[in-house]
């Protein structure tokens, strides 16, 4: 369990020779991470933030192949993933679910029948399944009466698949550690140590969480460099070019209300025709994503006035009934995907694929997606097999996911309820079930989550600030209106406890996270 008492007694197990150090809590660094423990090496995963703080909270929640790269002819990174999408559905349940995707037909975007059914038939067969259909005009405004209806030609229905984006990283993470590695989140990489030859062997490590404020020099076999758009940051001591192309993609939601869909809709932008989506997400609807270039970094990513526009202009288009406008939003959220710079033209025609190099011992893997976090964490490993003892071999297809046993639903709690927590916690979900308030056993409406998760993760999931908790580990900031503050007292007497904060903590906690929401998940 991952409390106050384990963040310190892990600092006082940091110095010890390690076989792998990974910087970055992503998705990346967590496959990476988890492959590492199960094949018995020592490995330590190190985050200057809390886990999923950057890209891997921040994605579409969407475990995908990705329609639109088979038009950029990406055809090996479309394989790749919607193979892992299929795994990935079938060894995490409840966790990532099958989701349905309407992509209709307007003659105004010269978007026929035959066209659409083309471009699903080859995402299908690239799987492989055969899994799509075409639908009827008429069957089309039955199934989403708010869609847009002049100039519909019909649809075509296809399957990707949903995610809680930051509980996966999460449950890979942690999985990971319960087969022995050690991650801490809070721990800021601030140097590389290198011997007389320049080589990397190792890393400064500072304390971020107020726990133990101090820094320790720690020696690995290999350091690998998983930050995603931090990456050229962390290489700036072994190379001063720069890899990366840094791409900011920003959602809007609404609530289910405001835009009532039952599936997701493949929307076309009707000024420059690209593909973005309507989905339905932990009880509410997400507008998502735009394709754009930042230069730079900071703290946080945040949408812009103009994103919103586009959001908004895309929206409108293809549920005019609705007439959405900014005072209807929720909430916002922006993460930028690191992608390999190969000079492509435009944001959207940018390569996704992965790729990894050692630059003085230091070896960086970036680019990639979500849905394929375990290919490339099989393939930085391979990589760097023969600095390992035993030079191991790894595969992507290898289990990652613990299965839980011996799990008996309770009878108060729906199969939908049960499933959702089985995916989320894994093995563990009995345990929490099992010493949660059976009061705190309903549902945190609009999400699936139950309120009794509140107190479980607050006490067992290393939270350091009240945004890992209201953001990551639970997205009541995402959902709730206000980001939940309008519940807060409910959340203080569900968490303060657990959490060890005393009133003054605790109130200097909501300053901060009300700061953080209004300037990073609101509009601009």
């Amino acid at each position: 369990m991952w409390n106050q008492a384990w963040r310190h007694n892990s600092w006082s197990d940091l110095q010890q020779k390690w076989d792998v150090i990974v910087i970055g809590g992503g998705i990346t660094g967590a496959g990476i991470f988890n492959i590492l423990a199960r094949h018995h090496y020592k490995v330590l995963l190190l985050d200057a933030q809390d886990f999923a703080f950057g890209t891997s909270s921040r994605s579409s929640k969407l475990v995908h192949g990705g329609l639109r790269y088979i038009q950029n002819k990406q055809f090996d990174v479309v394989r790749e993933s919607v193979r892992e999408r299929e795994r990935l559905i079938k060894e995490a349940p409840g966790l990532v679910e099958k989701l349905g995707f309407l992509f209709a037909g307007y003659e105004s975007l010269g978007l026929s029948h035959r066209a659409l059914s083309i471009g699903v038939s080859i995402y299908d067969l690239l799987a492989p399944k055969w899994e799509h259909r075409t639908i009827s005009k008429q069957q089309v405004t039955q199934w989403e009466p708010i869609i847009k209806k002049a100039e519909l030609t019909g649809a075509v229905q296809y399957f990707d698949a949903l995610v809680d984006d930051s509980r996966l990283v999460l449950r890979v993470i942690q999985e990971g550690a319960d087969k022995g590695g050690l991650a801490l989140n809070y721990a800021k990489v601030s140097g590389l140590l290198k011997d007389v030859q320049g080589q990397v062997i190792g890393v400064r490590v500072e304390d971020q969480s107020g726990v133990n404020s101090s820094t320790v020099e720690l020696q690995a076999k290999v350091v690998i460099n998983a930050t995603g758009p931090w990456s050229d940051l962390v290489r700036a001591d072994v190379s001063p070019t720069p890899r990366l192309r840094k791409l900011r993609g920003s959602h809007l939601i609404f609530s289910r209300d405001k835009l009532p869909i039952r599936q997701a809709v493949t929307m076309i932008h009707p000024s420059d025709h690209r593909a973005l989506f309507a989905i339905p997400w932990e009880g509410v609807t997400m507008i998502g994503t735009t394709d754009l270039d930042q230069d730079f970094l900071e703290h946080e990513t945040r949408i812009t006035a103009q994103e919103v526009d586009y959001l908004l202009e895309a929206t409108n288009h293809i549920f005019p009934e609705n007439k959405l406008t900014a005072d209807d939003v929720i909430s916002t959220f922006s993460g930028l995907r690191p992608i390999i710079d190969a000079g492509a033209e435009s944001p959207s025609k940018a390569s996704r694929g992965h790729g990894f190099w050692d630059e003085d011992g230091l070896v960086t893997i970036s680019g990639g997606k979500l849905t394929i976090f375990r290919v490339m964490a099989a393939d930085v490993l391979n990589f760097i097999a023969d600095r390992l003892p035993n030079q191991p071999v790894f595969h992507h297809k290898e289990a990652l996911f613990d299965q839980p046993e011996h799990s008996t639903k309770p009878s108060f709690l729906s199969v939908m309820d049960w499933r959702g927590l089985l995916g989320r916690y894994g093995k563990l979900a009995q345990k929490m079930v099992d010493q949660a308030d059976p009061s705190l056993l309903t549902q945190l409406e609009p999400l699936s989550n139950l309120w009794a998760e509140i107190t479980w993760s607050a006490k067992n999931e290393a939270v350091v600030h009240l945004d890992d908790l209201l953001l990551r580990r639970i997205r009541i900031g995402l959902c709730l209106p206000q980001g939940g503050l309008g519940d807060i007292e409910k959340f203080k007497q569900l968490a303060q406890l657990a959490l060890g904060w005393d009133e003054t903590h605790w109130q200097m906690e909501v300053q901060r996270y009300q700061e953080i929401w209004q300037k990073y998940y609101y509009l601009p």
